[in-house]
């Protein structure tokens, strides 16, 4: 067999093994948190050495960045299909508020996990605000296609805007994080509508068009 053959066999069980490596954190950071989730914890569940683990995160902070990424790349495909589809601005921004919420029912737990380790990320800048931006530019890639529209109001520059969606996309998930009791569904639904509304321009939120049906 070739040499080529051979490498994309190799490629194909590494990115196998960094899979099965997440998969476990995450079923194990909704069990026990991400504190109470150790090392060792993930390799036995997903069946590899400890050094493995190693091999691929040399931390656990490493293997939490990774685990960010990979919500940023759904978000950037989820972004994709709602601008693909003839929707309004304010029916996307909906559509971004619940996909948080419909995630947090696949794995319960994993994301209260997650969403409080990434806050202590918050007192490091140059983490805090790469991440930051990557979320902003991703609203920004949302709400640009609205102002050709009319959808969006201009009397603020738009990077704010996105800024603005953003700062109460993050506060939603602070306040459910830390009330366990929360209805997710009813509290992302009800700050998307809130963030759409402000969105619109000034005539027609007089008029009441620019609230999502």
């Amino acid at each position: 067999m070739s040499e080529p053959a051979k490498l994309g066999r190799r490629e194909q069980n590494k990115r196998q093994t960094r899979r099965r490596l997440l998969d476990a954190a995450r079923h194990l950071f909704a069990e026990r948190g991400a504190v109470g989730t150790t090392i060792e914890d993930i390799a036995d569940l997903a069946g590899v050495s400890r050094a493995t683990v190693f091999n691929y995160f040399p931390s656990k902070n490493d293997l939490l960045a990774a685990l960010l990424v990979s919500h940023m790349d759904a978000l950037s495909v989820l972004i994709d299909d709602l601008l693909a589809q003839e929707l309004t601005t304010a029916e996307r921004i909906v559509g971004v508020f619940s996909d948080f919420a419909q995630e947090t029912r696949k794995i319960p737990g994993y994301l209260r996990a997650l969403t409080g380790e990434l806050e202590k990320d918050l007192a490091t800048i140059e983490i805090s605000t790469e991440r930051t931006t990557g979320f902003e530019n991703e609203l920004l890639r949302l709400l640009a296609p609205g102002v050709e529209r009319g959808e969006v109001r201009t009397d603020y520059p738009l990077p704010f805007l996105a800024q603005m969606i953003g700062a109460v996309y993050l506060s939603s998930v602070r306040r459910w994080r830390q009330n366990p009791d929360h209805d997710v569904t009813e509290t992302f639904d009800r700050a998307a509508r809130y963030a759409a509304d402000t969105l619109a321009p000034r005539e027609r939120r007089a008029a009441g068009s620019g609230r999502y049906p």
